[in-house]
């Protein structure tokens, strides 16, 4: 047999393709061509190859919403509620777009590597998503923690000692589900004390 030849134009389309997508530099790669495409047995070889092989490459690096060129990935259906016990799955394909799965174990959201399809409901776009769907009221028992990085956004949080939901400065990553983003939402989460 012969070993197909990925032509050089469309490694330079798919690296452009990842770059846009948001994917550095150092971990954009080019496999070899496992032979999928065999041009000497196709009428129309160069354009169906070249076709076949921007469909696997925007397979690999396009989000959900947009689709790809064989059509929208089969994405998880199941029920978002008891989503949020699973651990966090990045599927079976070759993406790496940055999502966040709730950790009960922290009681947090985390950030993670989902591949682009499939995997299974937990798994969200957003911190704030993530907390929204799946922080529980446990979370008001837990401590204020602004976490280490530097973003330093404001945000409410219940303080199990004063009883009432508080401002503090959130950094932005590494936090706890005890964090909420106004104080609307900390109250309804960890009501107000009942007065005698």
């Amino acid at each position: 047999g012969r070993s197909p030849e990925l032509r050089e134009d469309l490694i330079e389309s798919f690296h452009q393709l990842a770059l846009e997508m948001g994917i550095p530099e150092d971990s954009i790669f080019i496999l070899a061509n496992r032979g999928e495409c065999d041009p000497q047995e196709t009428e129309n070889a160069p354009q169906l190859c070249a076709s076949l092989l921007v469909q696997r490459a925007r397979r690999a690096v396009l989000p959900l919403e947009e689709g790809s060129a064989a059509g929208p990935l089969p994405t998880y259906t199941g029920n978002k509620e008891d989503s949020c016990q699973l651990s966090r799955d990045p599927g079976p394909c070759s993406g790496m777009l940055s999502r966040f799965f709730y950790n009960s174990s922290s009681m947090a959201c985390e950030t993670f590597l989902y591949g682009g399809c499939l995997g299974n409901g937990n798994n969200f776009y957003s911190e704030k998503e993530c907390l929204q769907a799946c922080r529980t009221e446990a979370a008001c028992r837990l401590p204020i923690v602004p976490g280490p990085c530097q973003a330093l956004v404001t945000r409410w949080a219940f303080d199990a000692a004063q009883g009432k939901c508080i401002t503090f400065s959130y950094g932005g990553c590494k936090g706890n589900g005890n964090q909420f983003y106004s104080e609307k939402e900390c109250k309804e989460y960890c009501g107000a004390p009942q007065l005698a």
